[in-house]
């Protein structure tokens, strides 16, 4: 009887501890998958799913440490039984009554001690289910975040593109509207070119007409189409032709009369004459002996000529033989003080008047003056040259030039005017000067035969010319007091 009861006792404690085993198997496989799932969202970093878990385990490590006590409470209770059997054999059948109350009692002891463990597994299983229905409770508030935070994302990243579009349409219309208004203002431009271009054609067309006015208008004021450039050579042929008038009339020439014209010209220069052209009394012939040489009478007979032209031609206020020079000169040099663009055109204006409208009475002036210059020139170079008087036309031709330079002259703009040459104390000057055959190059000018001719424009240094003059040179004297000392040093 008392095997029995131990039998059954120990069968029902190893039902229950494999049923306990199995339970705990079973808790966990399910404690392992539930930790998987667990891992798999802590992997997607929530953080609530950690507290869970940790829980979880504290709870587990409780069930454990209850486990283990009621194994040991279990031992204790199985050493007590055997204790009591052994008691039971040695004890007489007044004690089998204690017998069946101990046993009673402790079945009583050991259903209570079953009920307790089955107590603990259904709380643990409702803690369990509690804990997943959390973690499914958790894990669906996650999903609902994630769904809610994605629903947010596409709407946040479809108003962002709403925008974008919203934004990209209106700089669209902007930029449509930009290049419409440049498009009209490239058509306004090029209507204005096309129009600029239309006035620039008619300015040019007007500027032409006002060009061909101007010169026109011009022309009618310089009496001749003359300027700078075509006045130097001009300058130039008249005095070539000077000399070679001259020299043409060199072998007509009486030297005796040549002599005397140069004296009677020139007193002042009779001692210098002497001394420079003459050849010296000890190499002379008596015949010759106060004769000068062709060549040197031909100087001033070109010098005489030029200086008679300039004066009587050049130097004139407007014209030979005009009523007006002298009156015209005093309101000419009126004028030049205060304007002198306005004396400059005054005089154009004159000089194209008698030329082109002189009238009967200022004609027959001019011819008069121009008649008499000739004559006054033929009575003074005729004893000269013998012949001059039958043929005076080469002075003529001479006296025509140099009227027909004075108008080109008139009606310049620039002053054409002559180098001063001072005879005697002037030195040779390569730039302004040139220096004839007989002379000595690089010395002191003693006789200018013809000016330098210099035109300057104020406003443009390039603009003009300069015609060089004849001049006749001698050496330069050295000082006495370097004589004396030389002839001193010499014995």
């Amino acid at each position: 009887m008392r095997h029995k009861i131990h039998v059954e006792t120990t069968d029902n404690i190893k039902s229950l501890i494999t049923k306990n085993k199995s339970k705990k198997k079973a808790r966990f496989y399910f404690n392992s998958a539930t930790a998987r799932t667990i891992i798999a969202l802590l992997h997607k970093e929530y953080v609530p799913l950690l507290s869970f878990y940790e829980n979880y385990h504290l709870l587990k490590r409780r069930k454990m440490s209850i486990i283990t006590d009621q194994k040991e409470q279990q031992q204790q209770s199985q050493q007590q039984i055997k204790s009591s059997l052994e008691q039971s054999n040695k004890q007489t059948d007044s004690t089998d009554s204690s017998i069946y109350q101990t046993e009673g009692s402790t079945k009583s002891v050991h259903s209570f001690r079953l009920l307790d463990t089955t107590k603990e597994t259904d709380s643990d299983k409702d803690l369990i289910i509690h804990s997943l229905n959390e973690s499914l409770h958790i894990h669906k508030e996650i999903l609902e975040r994630i769904q809610n935070e994605k629903e947010q994302y596409q709407l946040k990243i479809e108003k962002e593109r709403e925008k974008e579009q919203e934004e990209f349409k209106s700089w669209r219309q902007k930029s449509e509207q930009g290049l419409e208004e440049q498009n009209k203002k490239c058509e306004e431009l090029e209507e204005n070119i096309q129009q600029l271009q239309k006035e620039l054609e008619y300015k040019k067309e007007e500027y032409k007409k006002l060009e061909v006015n101007f010169y026109s208008y011009v022309k009618q004021i310089r009496v001749t189409d003359d300027d700078l450039s075509t006045i130097q050579p001009e300058i130039s042929h008249l005095t070539n032709q000077l000399n070679n008038t001259c020299m043409g009339l060199k072998s007509k020439m009486d030297r005796q009369a040549g002599t005397q014209f140069v004296f009677e010209q020139y007193p002042d220069k009779i001692d210098d004459i002497k001394k420079y052209m003459m050849p010296p009394p000890s190499a002379a012939t008596k015949e010759d002996e106060q004769l000068l040489e062709t060549s040197f009478i031909t100087f001033f007979v070109e010098k005489y000529l030029i200086n008679i032209l300039l004066s009587n031609i050049m130097d004139v206020p407007i014209h030979l033989g005009v009523s007006i020079n002298e009156a015209f000169k005093e309101l000419n040099d009126w004028m030049e003080i205060r304007n002198k663009e306005w004396t400059n055109r005054l005089r154009q204006q004159v000089c194209a008047l008698v030329v082109q409208q002189p009238g009967e009475e200022e004609e027959a002036n001019i011819k008069s003056a121009k008649d008499k210059l000739l004559e006054r020139i033929v009575n003074v170079l005729g004893p000269v040259y013998p012949t001059l008087k039958q043929d005076p036309k080469k002075i003529e031709n001479l006296i025509t030039r140099a009227l027909k330079l004075n108008l080109a002259v008139k009606g310049q703009e620039i002053k054409i005017e002559r180098l001063p040459i001072e005879e005697g104390v002037t030195k040779f000057d390569p730039k302004t000067m040139k220096a004839t055959a007989k002379g000595k190059p690089n010395g002191i000018v003693f006789l200018s035969i013809t000016p330098t001719f210099i035109a300057r424009d104020e406003l443009d240094d390039e603009h003009g010319f300069t015609v060089p003059g004849k001049v006749f040179c001698i050496e330069e004297e050295q000082s006495e007091q370097p004589s004396e000392t030389a002839t001193e040093t010499n014995p």
